[in-house]
């Protein structure tokens, strides 16, 4: 009895391949999304205690110097913000078009391994079929050879 071949065996490891190289590219996908979130939390901490300074320069002994300093620093840093808000956005993305890639990959590997299943239980049906003739014909032999034998 031969035995079975998927002829897509080849299109399906390679379907697999594809899968396991895109999940470890949303892996450094995401840990780049949390690092990037991080330097946001970061700055966003960063500027609370400046901005609480800032609210302290202004009360009590007013330093005007200390006051422009502390206004100039959080002016650079709410630039900061907003240029670490983009690079959050753009790995956000990333990570959805990674994720988006892996979710069609993966259909297409359980598209192909549907398709491998069916062909193998057709594989067996037909197995089935030929060992069922062969016993039938075994039989018929037999039921033959002993009419012979009798008659």
């Amino acid at each position: 009895m031969p035995g079975f071949k998927f002829r897509l065996q080849t299109f399906l490891n390679l379907k697999e391949q594809f899968e396991k190289s895109a999940k470890n590219e949303l892996g450094i996908a995401t840990m780049k999304l949390e690092e990037e979130k991080g330097k946001l939390l970061a700055i966003e901490e960063n500027i609370a205690s400046c901005l609480n300074d800032y609210k302290n320069a202004c009360t009590g002994i007013i330093q005007p110097e200390k006051i422009k300093e502390r206004k100039i620093y959080l002016q650079f840093l709410q630039k900061e913000h907003d240029r670490q808000e983009v690079h959050v956005k753009r790995a956000a993305e990333n990570v959805d078009k990674i994720r988006e890639r892996l979710v069609e990959i993966m259909r297409e590997r359980k598209v192909l391994e549907n398709l491998k299943e069916k062909e193998l239980q057709q594989f067996l049906k037909q197995e089935e079929m030929k060992e069922q003739q062969r016993v039938d014909e075994l039989v018929s032999y037999k039921e033959a050879a002993k009419m012979d034998r009798t008659g």
